[in-house]
């Protein structure tokens, strides 16, 4: 779910660019900064909330998601960038 709305925001991000609304082309550094916007926000934020409880089992379930799709994007964020966000079908 993650890499499919990734995928859709990286493509609006893109066709900002080409039509010339940002002078930021979002593929020199998206793949960086999805790992620094888990490591930064989502995972200590995942933790925050394992950490307080207050949603019981679904905290656990959060950190643990957050975790796994910080890996997923670790090993094949690189290459949805690389084709421009084109991913393979889900």
């Amino acid at each position: 779910m993650y890499v499919k709305w990734n995928k859709r925001l990286f493509q609006e991000a893109m066709a900002s660019f080409k039509s010339g609304r940002t002078d930021s082309d979002p593929s020199k550094s998206w793949y960086q900064d999805e790992l620094r916007f888990f490591d930064d926000y989502v995972i200590p934020l995942a933790e925050r909330l394992k950490g307080c409880g207050i949603f019981g089992v679904a905290s656990d379930e959060c950190l643990h998601f957050a975790l796994e799709n910080r890996n997923r994007w670790e090993l094949e964020g690189g290459l949805h960038v690389a084709q421009k966000g084109v991913a393979p079908a889900e």
